[in-house]
């Protein structure tokens, strides 16, 4: 069978053995996938370095005949989003991004428009201070993807900010500046639809409130 090739960043890593592991990427070519990576707990194996949360990396994998698990044969690194690795803030909104995309998306269903506001997201979620606008922006960008805009008030306030940025690009959303008030209050809004609508609430939105900046 001719291995199939995919850019993509990974949300999950789970060990399955001593030696191995099962990588959940959202791809740009085929969406979310599982795939097993063996030998990838080995100290010198031939993927050490190449596997780790938030990573994006150009990946071959042999597709599975009989089920959503398939064989990764190679990856190379393509970014490692380094900055992120810097504060505990970015690390943690970091993880919230890529767990909202996990659970907004289904296995093997393409969404390219996803795959790039999330490795847009995370660049930026690296070199930031305004991580509270941003991840409001990439929570209202996923459901717009998804087919779940929300519609707005047009009356002044938060409701006015949250319509401008629901239409929004990530460049512009960089330009937002909110404070302490108004991320509450957008958050109270934004969540309610996204918990409605996708019928889940993020497991990593409680660290998202405990750390400071976020």
């Amino acid at each position: 069978m001719e291995a199939a090739r995919a850019e993509g960043i990974v949300l999950r890593k789970q060990p399955v053995t001593e030696s191995s592991l099962v990588v959940t990427w959202f791809t740009r070519e085929a969406g979310k996938l599982k795939t097993m990576a063996k030998g990838a707990r080995r100290v010198k194996g031939p993927l050490v370095g190449k596997i780790d949360l938030f990573y994006q990396d150009e990946i071959l994998y042999l597709p599975s005949r009989r089920g959503e698990l398939h064989l990764l044969t190679d990856c190379f690194l393509v970014n490692p989003y380094r900055r992120l690795r810097g504060s505990v803030a970015a690390l943690t909104a970091a993880a919230y991004a890529c767990e909202l995309v996990e659970s907004i998306t289904e296995l093997e269903d393409a969404q390219p428009g996803i795959f790039e506001a999330l490795a847009g997201v995370l660049e930026a979620l690296g070199r930031e201070d305004k991580r509270p606008a941003l991840l409001i922006w990439f929570e209202l960008r996923l459901l717009a993807l998804a087919g779940w805009e929300p519609r707005w008030e047009t009356r002044a306030g938060v409701d006015r900010m949250l319509k401008s940025l629901t239409g929004s690009t990530l460049a512009a959303a960089q330009r937002v500046k909110l404070n302490a008030a108004q991320v509450r209050e957008a958050r109270e809004l934004v969540w309610r639809f996204w918990d409605g609508e996708v019928g889940r609430t993020p497991k990593s939105r409680l660290a998202l409130e405990q750390v400071a900046f976020l």
